[in-house]
């Protein structure tokens, strides 16, 4: 009979999801002792130190017979950050999150020092290369307290020490300045390809391809296909547009056509399937549209990847702050966060709703 099965009066069952391995590990035997402790204060102080991933506070505060709120005032009690990810909170101990933030700091200057031509570390990049490795939403909150702190920054799906800056002389910068105007307004939605402003500038293709590769390092456009560059905020009013289509949908799914004749009504002008196409083709690559077959719809973990709302490219994050709102964990992208689920069956119609998970038989620890 397993021990989780053989219950007499006196035991008391202590965890709910136990591992299916390693459950003799001395960190894991730590979490128990912590666990068993009956003051919650002193419970959640031992499992934070105890564990070096963070503790979900959700669940903490389901397996007490509490509310989240009270949860929330014991993780204040015992001095742990406490961070909202979506409906969850997780509790991070100070000494994790400064030991996880000198290993983000040390990828990232090794990194720069590797690639100084290159705006920053791509955000999934980073969190793989960063041990131990938190769920990715999670990460991104970490990501934003660190940009609180003022050494890190966040250009859009890039990550970087703030000293870190791709240099553009006074001579590009002028050329920059005739360039821009040609990538804005009613053109935004439809820029000129580099050969097209080399003409136009009368230029040499090759100098103006490398300098539209250096603004686009520094983080003024995004190359969305080849030598085919958009300002950033073009790229995050298109990401704005294709929300507002899937809202509008019946079934939540957005069609290239369908994207294609609002960018045209937006911009005032013919935009064509082809750049349509393109355009989200950029966004699969980096996850902020989810497609199947023919279809595409949001990433909700990774909308605001291209969207600049604060210095650090992202939203200010106040640790704890009690009306914090965040999107994050509210949806789950089957598969995991980096994830594009296979397209349904030909037969079966679409749904804006994903496959429930197949459930497994929880697996428990007791203690006598």
């Amino acid at each position: 009979m397993r021990r989780a099965q053989a219950f007499d009066g006196g035991e008391r069952l202590l965890d709910l999801r136990a591992p299916e391995r390693k459950r003799r590990t001395p960190e894991r035997m730590a979490l128990l002792a912590a666990m068993a402790e009956g003051d919650p204060v002193r419970a959640l102080k031992g499992m934070a130190a105890a564990s070096a991933a963070p503790v979900d506070l959700t669940a903490f505060a389901r397996d007490r017979g509490a509310t989240l709120d009270t949860a929330r005032s014991w993780c204040m009690a015992a001095e742990i950050e406490d961070w909202p990810v979506g409906a969850s909170s997780y509790a991070v101990t100070r000494s994790r999150r400064q030991d996880t933030a000198a290993r983000v700091r040390e990828t990232l200057a090794a990194f720069h020092t590797a690639n100084p031509d290159l705006p920053g570390m791509g955000l999934e990049h980073l969190r793989l290369a960063t041990a131990p490795r938190l769920p990715a939403p999670l990460y991104r909150v970490l990501l934003r307290v660190l940009a609180e702190e003022g050494w890190l920054a966040r250009d859009g799906a890039w990550v970087r020490l703030a000293t870190h800056r791709v240099e553009i002389s006074e001579a590009e910068q002028a050329l920059w300045q005739a360039i821009r105007p040609m990538l804005a307004g009613p053109a935004r939605f439809r820029p000129p390809r580099v050969r097209d402003i080399a003409g136009a500038l009368q230029r040499d293709e090759t100098e103006m391809r490398k300098l539209m590769r250096r603004i686009r390092q520094a983080g003024e456009t995004d190359e969305v296909a080849h030598d085919h560059f958009f300002l950033r905020p073009a790229v995050a009013e298109m990401v704005r547009l294709f929300a507002a289509l899937e809202a509008a949908a019946k079934n939540g799914w957005v069609t290239a056509a369908a994207f294609r004749d609002r960018l045209e009504a937006e911009g005032g002008g013919i935009v064509g399937r082809k750049v349509a196409i393109q355009t989200l083709e950029f966004l699969d690559r980096h996850g902020v549209t989810i497609r199947r077959g023919d279809l595409r719809r949001l990433n909700v973990h990774r909308r605001d990847l291209f969207e600049a709302t604060g210095a650090d490219g992202g939203e200010s994050f106040p640790v704890g702050r009690p009306d914090f709102k965040s999107g994050w964990g509210r949806e789950t992208v089957s598969g995991g966060f980096d994830s594009h689920s296979p397209p349904p069956p030909k037969d079966q119609p679409t749904t804006s709703t994903e496959a429930a998970p197949a459930t497994t038989r929880p697996t428990t620890d007791a203690a006598g």
